[in-house]
């Protein structure tokens, strides 16, 4: 079992579906975004602005998925209290823990973030590196990529993805300190043009030494 006081969230767009699991298991979240919008729109959820997006599908689901009889409203409530904070982070020109200010993180989360901010694969590795540097030794990190894929479609837009295996995670997370203590493969289960990922990774690694 993952669990800590503090998580740092640097996932792609304005989810939040993975942290309504993720905020029974810690005290306090802090979300990095790396756009406005996305930025914008979460702070809408937070505020409870009228126009925010409604992520109450995504609570109930897993409620059921746990046999919880918990309403999905406190559940909103309660990820909404621990929220803690959230910022905008241009990976560009700063490391993420200049930014924070605070002390070391027990968990960070990237659900897809690095695949779309990095170029190349040494892009990647420096990215990674960021995202690290913010985790506390024995803390973890939980990473859910896409396999292979180039691209992402967002209506009518499309986003560029850089396209990574299971050698390459495997042998980046393991440079920067880290013992993979789990590796699930999913497979692909819908077929779409929003996405042409071939299956989704999900790793957690624990930080076991400084680099």
């Amino acid at each position: 079992m993952v669990s800590g006081r503090t998580a740092i969230d640097f996932s792609v767009g304005p989810i939040l579906y993975h942290l309504t699991a993720m905020c029974d298991f810690v005290e306090k979240i802090t979300v990095l975004k790396v756009n406005d919008g996305s930025l914008k729109e979460l702070e809408k959820w937070k505020n409870k602005d009228a126009d925010a997006c409604d992520w109450a599908h995504a609570t109930e689901i897993l409620q059921e998925l746990k046999g919880n009889s918990e309403e999905s409203e406190d559940k909103e409530e309660n990820l909404r209290g621990k929220i803690h904070q959230i910022l905008k982070w241009d990976p560009s020109k700063c490391d993420p823990a200049d930014l924070l200010l605070l002390s070391k993180a027990d968990i960070a989360i990237n659900i897809s973030i690095l695949e779309m901010i990095s170029k190349d694969h040494d892009d990647y590795r420096r990215n990674l590196s960021k995202m690290c540097n913010v985790i506390k030794p024995g803390g973890y990190l939980l990473s859910y990529s896409p396999s292979n894929a180039s691209y992402f479609k967002v209506g009518e837009d499309t986003y560029h993805f850089l396209p990574c295996d299971e050698s390459f995670l495997r042998k980046v997370i393991s440079e920067r300190g880290f013992e993979i203590e789990h590796f699930k493969i999913f497979d692909r289960v819908m077929c779409s043009d929003i996405a042409d990922h071939e299956r989704v990774m999900f790793i957690i690694a624990r930080k076991v030494k400084k680099m």
